[in-house]
């Protein structure tokens, strides 16, 4: 027995929706950017902020964030560079303008602090900083 044109038209409109469901479901987006934020990214942070955890593509926009709302000693993560955990903020040193790209582009690279000087070297990097540093600084 064959399946007759409203029931294939059934089926096909079923399947479309389902895909519409799956396919505008909203994902993470960055609290500063608005960019998707994929959670394995080697980019990704989040930063306590109102008490709230907050996700962020990139340390740039992490401390962007972070210093916008004023939230100076709130809890923050970021990934370190070189074994890829989360980190706290306090255990990291922070990298600008080396050649390891981002990817919005040039971006902080968080790196722990025993190995933040070595980094910076190896890759043509800004003297390491602290989060206190940065958010004291006029940009991130």
């Amino acid at each position: 027995m064959s399946a007759g044109p409203a029931t294939v038209r059934s089926a096909l409109l079923v399947a479309v929706a389902l895909l519409l469901v799956v396919g505008c479901r909203r994902g993470e987006r960055c609290a500063t950017c608005g960019m998707k934020i994929d959670t394995a990214s080697p980019w990704i942070s989040y930063v306590t902020i109102d008490g709230q955890q907050q996700s962020f593509d990139t340390p740039s926009c992490a401390f962007a964030g972070w210093r916008k709302a004023g939230a100076r000693g709130s809890p923050a993560r970021f990934r370190e560079y070189y074994s890829q955990e989360m980190k706290p903020v306090e255990e990291l040193r922070f990298v600008r303008g080396s050649d390891v790209i981002g990817p919005m582009g040039p971006d902080l690279v968080p790196v722990s602090e025993n190995a933040a000087r070595r980094f910076a070297r190896d890759h043509n990097g800004a003297p390491p900083q602290s989060a206190a540093e940065l958010l004291s600084g006029e940009t991130p």
